[in-house]
């Protein structure tokens, strides 16, 4: 009788159970009591606390590694902004960069389109696709009348600038393709194509101006 003074239940199915039993005489399960969780060690116990008590909260810079504080949104060493930390690393092109160079041998910007950048790519057929279709306009306008005449000045700046673009590019999209930077960014070779297009109207004008006057 003196077993069953200290009450004691059957997890799993309610029925009452002697103190000293390993069994529940109804359910058949088991009795014995979980093993005590262990403590959480002091390393983790590190982790969940970075840092220490009364120590400013810092960021690492991940261009130089500089702890800089909380406050300062560019790194106190190298000037990289804080919100680096929250961009993802570049996808490295999986295309060998011998083809990539192949591809913009073909045409220009169609390299930098294989190896992902696609804008990139854009921006170099359109600054390659103007010059070179302008040339070729001039060449047909001109075809059975002696030559191109006042128009060769033309013709020549349009075929130097197609040119240009079209070895950059070779050379641009070999240089992605092993993970370097282009020589020549989207955004200067656009605004070269905008200079282009001004002194070509003004060679325009100027062999125009000469021709319209003799009339």
């Amino acid at each position: 009788m003196s077993a069953m003074s200290v009450e004691r239940r059957c997890p799993s199915c309610g029925a009452l159970a002697s103190a000293d039993a390993d069994w529940c005489g109804q359910c058949y399960a088991s009795l014995a009591e979980a093993p005590a969780s262990p403590a959480m060690p002091a390393q983790a116990t590190a982790v969940a606390q970075p840092q220490a008590e009364g120590e400013e909260p810092a960021w690492p810079c991940p261009v130089c590694g500089n702890p800089n504080p909380i406050q300062v949104n560019l790194c106190l060493s190298c000037g990289t902004p804080f919100a680096r930390l929250f961009q993802e690393a570049e996808r490295a092109p999986d295309i060998a960069p011998r083809t990539a160079a192949l591809w913009s041998l073909l045409l220009p910007g169609l390299g930098q389109w294989k190896c992902g950048r696609s804008l990139d790519g854009i921006a170099r057929m359109v600054a390659f696709v103007f010059p070179f279709g302008t040339m070729l306009i001039l060449v047909v306008s001109r075809l059975g009348r002696g030559g191109l005449g006042p128009a060769t000045l033309l013709f020549s700046l349009f075929l130097v600038a197609s040119l240009i673009v079209w070895a950059t590019s070779v050379v641009d999209a070999h240089r992605v393709a092993s993970g370097l930077h282009p020589l020549i960014a989207p955004r200067t070779l656009l605004w070269g194509l905008v200079g282009l297009i001004l002194v070509a109207v003004g060679l325009a004008t100027a062999v125009a101006l000469p021709a319209v006057r003799s009339r």
